[in-house]
């Protein structure tokens, strides 16, 4: 049995009235037994308008769902996506565990920070405190360590991810453009998850593709 992360995004028209009576999150539920698998978490986590319109749609329903399920799950409900009228888009991908209940990110909130996220209190280019020792050192190792080690801070800090919209749309420039390691600060892992966490937050329209 594997663990999975999904966004489910769903639009905001008008319903029939039976599929009306059926709630985002029970929808979500069946989709992902049908194809097999056990939801362990939903969380509303936004209903937002989207960074460029899905199908026609401007503005979506979005869930995040924490569930686990066979090697197979992620294509099967992929294709349940495409076929199901609700649902404008679906981005899911393995984790190497689920969280525990107090461990789920809140619903995101506007205009900044999500309530208690470090990400959205942590500024590009910040100091580390190190070692005071290690500070005065010239050896060119522990320059390199003093550096690899604040950098690694900095990026834990600042939990890259792509629910944590707005850190990632200070990233990026105007044009849609991420920035290079050396204005992001970055080593090349972090770097590397930085722009894994921009795709998926395009792919999910939280983000535009290129600027307005």
């Amino acid at each position: 049995m594997h663990h999975y992360e999904g966004m489910f995004i769903l639009h905001n028209r008008e319903l029939p009235e039976e599929e009306a009576a059926v709630t985002p999150e029970a929808f979500v539920t069946a989709m992902v037994e049908k194809c097999g698998g056990t939801v362990q978490h939903i969380v509303p986590w936004a209903n937002r308008r989207l960074a460029y319109p899905i199908e026609g749609n401007q503005t979506g329903n979005f869930l995040l769902t924490y569930f686990s399920g066979e090697g197979d799950i992620n294509a099967k409900l992929q294709r349940e996506a495409k076929i199901a009228d609700r649902c404008l888009r679906l981005v899911n991908f393995a984790i190497a565990e689920l969280p525990a209940e107090g461990e789920l990110p809140p619903p995101l909130t506007e205009p900044g920070a999500r309530p208690g996220d470090a990400a959205a209190t942590g500024e590009i280019g910040e100091t580390v405190d190190v070692d005071p020792a290690a500070e005065q050192s010239t050896d060119p190792e522990a320059v390199a360590a003093r550096k690899a080690k604040a950098r690694a801070e900095k990026a834990e800090a600042e939990r890259i991810d792509y629910k944590n919209v707005y850190h990632l749309r200070r990233m990026i420039t105007s044009q849609g453009k991420l920035f290079s390691r050396v204005r992001s600060s970055l080593d090349a892992k972090h770097q590397r998850k930085l722009r894994q966490a921009v795709y998926r937050a395009r792919i999910c329209a939280l983000l535009p593709f290129v600027g307005r």
